[in-house]
């Protein structure tokens, strides 16, 4: 397993399968990449996903965009799920879960995250730009039938929805999923939205007050509170968070063959689309691979640090000659 210079594992690919999407959520952040129409093929994943599991990446996570418009999503579930990977993942919007969830997992889809940020029909439509709700939960409910290991809910909290926060985890209790309430980011369009951006402290104080017990996650030093249903209600907040950064342990794959190191970082990429098209035999292919992963746990670094500073008095005793 590689470790940055700051002591993080680097465990988790993360890949963007494509840019399309059939929804428009005035938020997205779009995994902090360029729209470029430049995909990456299934087998080019299949050989990228293969020698990440090589140098010790234990889970994968595919996004988009919306992961489920590629017609060969099926093919690239399948393809990595045969490299025996502790944990797939696959974050959805839901509208194509009614058709996809069993072949999903057929395919060795492990856990699923579907997205829902209102549970009113107007509100939705506002937010997503597609009058969907029906359609989503519709797809919440076969992915229930299917047999996940697990399902989770993401809910971007914004000014626009806190309101239904308690709506959401009632939700979620309800179906015996748990929920990540995720704080806004100042990235894609979420940078020319983030004035609906909406502090989550006090929610967490609520959270506090109910929960029968209170975890921290490993990734990303998350709080997780699980409450009286044995739900678990999980706060992700990466803005100006050094904690958060501190315990990432994420590497994306761009859609367009780029090893990211920071989803608010465009500056340390690695590209490795010529690698992947170029014309080098498959094991040339798979070392100069593993040469860039490397490359980019060197270059990898936290976004949001901590900062000291030390005030006159402590200088002057420090810089005192004795």
């Amino acid at each position: 397993m590689l470790i940055d210079r700051y002591g993080r594992p680097m465990e988790d690919l993360r890949i963007t399968l494509t840019h399309v999407c059939n929804f428009s959520c005035f938020f997205c952040h779009m995994e902090g990449e360029e729209l470029l129409p430049n995909d990456l093929t299934a087998n080019e994943i299949r050989l990228i996903a293969s020698v990440a599991k090589e140098i010790g990446i234990e889970s994968v996570k595919f996004t988009g965009g919306e992961p489920t418009v590629r017609k060969d999503i099926l093919e690239i579930v399948g393809y990595v799920s045969d490299f025996g990977f502790k944990d797939i993942s696959l974050t959805t919007n839901g509208f194509m879960l009614t058709k996809l969830a069993i072949k999903l997992r057929d395919a060795g889809l492990q856990r699923i995250n579907i997205s829902l940020h209102s549970l009113n029909r107007e509100r939705f439509k506002k937010i997503t730009g597609v009058d969907g709700l029906n359609r989503v939960l519709e797809g919440i409910n076969s992915a229930k039938g299917a047999g996940f290991k697990q399902i989770k809910l993401n809910f971007v909290v914004t000014k626009e929805n806190f309101d239904e926060i308690h709506n959401i985890i009632q939700f979620a209790e309800e179906n015996g999923m748990n929920l990540h309430l995720i704080e806004l980011h100042p990235v894609g369009l979420g940078k020319e939205s983030f004035s609906s951006h909406e502090e989550l402290t006090s929610v967490e104080r609520s959270l506090q007050h109910v929960a029968r017990k209170v975890e921290v996650r490993k990734k990303h030093f998350r709080p997780v509170y699980i409450l009286p249903s044995g739900i678990k209600v999980e706060i992700v907040k990466p803005y100006a968070n050094p904690l958060f950064c501190a315990g990432c342990n994420r590497i994306r794959l761009t859609a367009d063959g780029k090893l990211k190191t920071c989803l608010y970082r465009n500056d340390l990429i690695v590209d490795i689309l010529e690698i992947v098209r170029g014309d080098y035999s498959p094991d040339e292919k798979k070392r100069l691979i593993v040469k860039a992963f490397k490359i980019a746990n060197f270059i990898r670094e936290p976004n949001f640090k901590w900062r000291y500073s030390y005030d006159l008095p402590f200088r002057d005793i420090v810089n005192a000659k004795h």
